[in-house]
């Protein structure tokens, strides 16, 4: 048949070719479309290796491009610790059966029972710590592969701007601080690993650090107001200051002599994984209502065209993890498309202000954790003054009681006193009225 089609053709010419015109007008821009969807999805991952045994800490890995990593990491066998808040003791009910649901999703899909959750709130620095002093103080010590920084925190455009617990910005707290605070309190962890072991630290950055504003005396975006028309500039500082805190943490860390006098085997590296269809773009899209919600489903084919799905987005992500040329750098790396490029933001090539972004963060964090532990130790003390006055209002109570069941007692006697010359009467056993 094919063999008859194409002689038909060769020898009537492309009149014969029924249904002629359509192919004319769809096929073109179909192929288009396709060609333009192979170039949008960017570059793929061609690096494997061996993950058995290897234990990756995981922020961000409930959803979008953490989901879509973690069940890469956990189909090849790697041991993963997922830090979420669903698991803390003030999380609800819904929150724990979701997540018990999700890990045991995760085990049954890859195989893998290596697959835990860990309480860390990361809009909370004590919570942070609380986390980073459990596992530093494993007995024998725990081992750590890597750490991926995949949570993210993206307001959409005419929100009003919300704080952490800590009463830090959320994009600046989530996005950045917690991040710092996370890996500056886990780096004896990261460089007491054995000299052969490879331990990777992937950070996650994005193209609207471009549009980020550095400022040294308001790294937190304190003072300065918040552009709720303008949300990507605060997301966007976020994402450049991570990359600058990768860069100085790198360094910081290389420069520790080891025990053993072996070189650093720790490796912070950056990622950009373009934009993607995950949460936080489609709540930024959507404007965070629901009309915004339903203009986003209506233009989601579009969307789907231009935009990576969450699993071409972690394609960089299973680069660095894998490719041996990204633990032979020198770490502090800038990864897009699955290729190593170099940054175009001047901040990210000055040593000496990424230093002072480095120390100055430090200080704010001391200063914000000083503040949340006096809050802490005036919230107990209120529970504590609370409970003692219940139960000094419980032993009035009863001291009440008391006193009432006296006087009724005394009133009583007085009662029986005044029967007490009729013959064969007992108040106790005759009520009044049946003498």
């Amino acid at each position: 048949m094919p063999l008859d089609y194409l002689g038909a053709v060769f020898l009537h010419k492309t009149h014969t070719i029924p249904y002629l015109d359509e192919l004319k007008t769809y096929v073109p821009p179909l192929i288009l479309a396709l060609l333009l969807k192979l170039y949008t999805n960017g570059s793929s991952n061609t690096w494997e290796r061996k993950l058995h045994g290897k234990v990756y800490i995981v922020t961000g890995g409930t959803s979008g491009i953490g989901a879509a990593l973690v069940k890469e990491l956990a189909k090849n066998g790697a041991q993963l610790v997922l830090l979420t808040s669903q698991v803390s003791e003030n999380a609800d009910s819904s929150a724990k059966i979701w997540i018990t649901d999700y890990i045991n999703d995760l085990r049954e899909f890859s195989g893998n029972e290596m697959i835990y959750a860990e309480d860390c709130d990361l809009s909370s620095l004590y919570s942070i710590r609380k986390f980073a002093t459990k596992w530093l103080d494993s007995k024998p010590a725990r081992r750590l592969d890597g750490v991926i920084c995949l949570a993210g925190e993206s307001l959409p455009i005419g929100k009003l701007r919300t704080n952490t617990i800590d009463g830090v910005e959320i994009q600046m707290g989530i996005n950045y601080l917690s991040h710092y605070h996370l890996l500056t309190l886990l780096e004896p962890a990261l460089r007491v690993q054995p000299p052969d072991r490879d331990v990777r630290v992937l950070l996650t950055s994005c193209v609207s650090q471009n549009m980020g504003e550095i400022d040294t005396n308001d790294l937190l975006w304190s003072d300065r107001s918040y552009p709720s028309n303008k949300p990507w500039k605060v997301y966007g500082t976020s994402k450049l200051q991570l990359n600058m805190f990768a860069k100085e943490f790198q360094r910081r860390v290389s420069k520790i002599e080891r025990p053993d006098k072996q070189p650093c085997g720790v490796r912070i590296n950056i990622i950009n994984p373009g934009i993607v269809r995950s949460p936080s773009t489609r709540r930024f899209l959507s404007f965070g209502t629901i009309w915004g919600l339903i203009l986003y489903i209506l233009m989601y084919p579009i969307y789907w065209l231009l935009i990576k799905s969450c699993e071409m987005g972690m394609q960089s992500f299973l680069f660095a993890i894998n490719a041996p040329s990204v633990y032979d750098g020198p770490g502090g790396l800038y990864i897009k498309e699955c290729s190593i490029i170099k940054e175009v933001r001047k901040e990210l090539h000055d040593v000496e202000l990424q230093k002072v972004l480095y120390d100055n963060t430090a200080l704010l964090i001391n200063e914000l954790e000083k503040t949340s532990a006096r809050k802490r130790v005036a919230e107990k003390a209120k529970d504590s003054s609370g409970k003692d006055k219940k139960k000094v209002n419980k032993e009035d109570s009863a001291s009440s009681k008391v006193s009432q069941v006296s006087a009724n007692l005394d009133k009583n006697a007085v009662f029986a006193s005044a029967f007490s010359d009729l013959p064969g009467f007992d108040p106790l056993k005759n009520p009044l009225g049946t003498l």
